[in-house]
């Protein structure tokens, strides 16, 4: 059904530049408008489209199944209404979590309710995410240290060699619970979309809820900054800087602390306030006191973007949850700050179903609707050094 209605948007799509290039019957202001509007709706559902396929074809599962009808559609979100529960399937959840579309395209103005401009952290998107469903706990090995080869001469046992180490990085089970407060006029649109919307605002709590978890870790839900190994080891390194002041070094230090004695270390990205990104920016020489770092955001996805300093280039991604080198303040303790390391390093795990639902009695005086959601969710990181956390060194 998915392939077969991406062949009739790229058809549809054709037939609508058909017309636009048409000069012995220019279309009107007025169809051009409608043209349009209807192209950018068949743009965002063919990305949608190909972001699905793209997931089935790295899990290995056939999205091609018959599709549910609306009738079935209607049924379910009808249900939903009524009783204000929903389940949301781990593996719906982990699709939902890596793709960037929206989970409804509205088919016209005023059949929604707008969203705010807070935008959730792209480092869920980034990670790499697993379905976990029945397991009591996981566990990841990963090479702490290699082998190292020596030499042998004949009639005598080899020299010098060093034999690997392992260790075990552990995903444990932990409970999220997300609550928001929407107005009660959102249940006042169609069962579809009122289904639909919940979903989204409840699964964008769970993103905001775990972008901060991912960084800092809580509980037994190992974070960037506080990822262990079995051992009670810390998986991740230090990069210590003396002082809180961003400077023409700093990206350097970052970038070279990070992996291995040959390599920079592929794939890696930067994790930072906006407050020092900013500051990044507002770096200067010395001479022509001109900036220092070149800050660009990428056109589709505001959170990210690229800092570039002479040849090197460095992706980035903000992250409210961390806490920013520029305005921290030394004290009698170490202070953590941006993070830096390939995000497939660290492995979120969803341990069942994403349970919804709806009370219309807990705010019912200030006339919203409170959504909960809850998920049993692990992570950690799985490689050893696989981020590097900058840290403002403790007063001497």
């Amino acid at each position: 059904m998915l392939k077969k209605r991406l062949e009739e948007i790229l058809k549809r799509k054709k037939e609508l530049i058909a017309q636009i290039e048409n000069t012995e019957n220019p279309v009107t202001a007025e169809a051009m408008e409608a043209i349009e509007e209807e192209q950018r709706s068949l743009e965002q559902e063919e990305t949608e489209i190909r972001s699905k396929l793209d997931l089935a074809g790295k899990l290995g599962k056939n999205l091609e199944k018959p599709a549910e009808n609306g009738d079935e559609a209607e049924e379910r979100a009808k249900a939903f209404v009524e009783s204000g529960k929903m389940k949301i399937a781990a593996t719906e959840t982990r699709a939902t979590l890596i793709a960037t579309g929206t989970i409804v395209t509205p088919s016209k103005a005023g059949d929604t309710i707008r969203d705010t401009m807070e935008t959730v952290s792209s480092i869920v998107d980034q990670v790499e995410t697993v379905d976990l469903t029945g397991c009591g706990s996981y566990e990841e090995a990963y090479v702490k240290t290699e082998m190292e080869a020596g030499t042998r001469e004949d009639g005598k046992a080899a020299t010098n060699t060093t034999d690997p180490e392992f260790r075990i990085a552990k995903l444990q089970p932990y409970t999220v619970n997300v609550t928001a407060y929407v107005s009660k006029n959102l249940s006042r649109v169609t069962p579809l979309q009122y289904e639909a919307k919940v979903k989204q605002l409840a699964l964008k709590a769970l993103k905001k809820k775990l972008a901060n978890m991912i960084a800092n870790g809580e509980s037994v839900f190992f974070g960037i900054k506080t990822a262990k190994n079995t051992k009670n080891e810390d998986i991740c390194k230090e990069v210590v800087v003396d002082s809180n002041k961003i400077d023409e070094n700093t990206l350097h230090k970052i970038v070279f602390g990070y992996g291995g004695s040959d390599e920079l270390g592929g794939n890696a990205r930067l994790y930072l306030t906006k407050e020092d990104l900013e500051a990044f920016g507002k770096v200067r020489g010395t001479n022509e006191k001109k900036n220092l770092y070149e800050i660009t955001p990428d056109a589709g996805n505001a959170n990210t973007g690229i800092i570039k300093n002479g040849g090197l280039i460095v992706p980035y991604t903000l992250l409210s949850g961390l806490t920013s080198l520029s305005t921290a303040t030394k004290g009698s303790s170490k202070i953590q700050t941006m993070l830096y390391g390939d995000p497939k390093n660290f492995e979120l795990g969803l341990f069942g179903d994403y349970s919804i639902e709806v009370s219309k009695d807990y705010k019912f005086a200030e006339g919203l609707l409170a959504i909960m959601g809850e998920v049993m969710v692990g992570g950690n990181v799985i490689v050893d050094g696989g981020f590097v956390v900058v840290t403002l060194a403790a007063n001497a």
